[in-house]
């Protein structure tokens, strides 16, 4: 079985099916992503996945166990986390105590280990420590969220968006440490916008579209694939 494997998830608003039976693998060591357009039902995925929202039926297993209707702190204690769409920092607290809130499950040593590790990453943080985080740009605010994600030692990172509103610049740097992060050992299952760079650095995709998954490849295939470069990627 894969690393992460999900079978004929189905999520639901009420009466609206906003995922209608997705079946989709993540293997250890690998980044992939999921892309599609607003609405498609990729966020309704990832938040499953984190234990945000309950499934309406089907399985979702990682590292081997049953995961999904957890609750979302035992779920990052199996070493998945989410890092959401919009940052969802807290924009009163300091830098550093957003950090430390990310590892709320992990010892204080372990927390320490963290916040090292993302300042590593992410030199600017380290800069900012004592700085309230709503102050921080937005390229800087989504370090933070990446950063936090990561105080947990996640074996899997789910990364929701992140390049969303950001110069490409920022974009730059924040896909190379997601590649970063993946060579250190960390899994990726990303779902992003700017579909281009997102498989180029991606060992395999999904195309999500009205809750279904309609086309899979590697990351070149999809990139190569007619339908995909004219619905996502501008017809390069």
């Amino acid at each position: 079985m894969a690393y992460l494997q999900i079978e004929d998830l189905q999520v639901s608003y009420g009466a609206i099916k906003a995922v209608q039976g997705v079946t989709f693998s993540v293997e250890k060591g690998e980044i992939v992503t999921l892309i599609g357009a607003n609405g498609a039902g990729k966020t309704s995925i990832m938040n499953t996945i984190a234990g945000l929202i309950k499934p309406a039926g089907g399985t979702i297993t990682f590292d081997g166990k049953e995961i999904g209707g957890r609750k979302p702190y035992t779920i990052v204690k199996s070493g998945l986390t989410l890092c959401p769409e919009g940052r969802k920092i807290f924009p009163r607290f300091t830098t550093y105590e957003n950090l430390k809130m990310g590892g709320y499950t992990m010892s204080p040593a372990a927390i320490e280990r963290g916040i090292e590790r993302a300042a590593e990453l992410f030199p600017r943080l380290k800069e900012r420590f004592d700085q309230v985080a709503g102050t921080l740009s937005g390229g800087e605010q989504q370090m933070l969220a990446v950063g936090r994600a990561l105080i947990s030692e996640p074996k899997l990172l789910m990364l929701d968006e992140p390049s969303l509103g950001l110069a490409p610049i920022v974009v730059q740097e924040l896909f190379e440490c997601f590649t970063r992060i993946n060579k250190d050992g960390t899994t990726i299952l990303l779902v992003e916008q700017n579909a281009s760079m997102a498989l180029e650095i991606s060992n395999r995709g999904y195309v999500v579209e009205n809750g279904k998954i309609n086309i899979t490849g590697t990351g070149k295939e999809l990139a190569d694939n007619d339908k995909v470069r004219e619905a996502y990627l501008g017809g390069m």
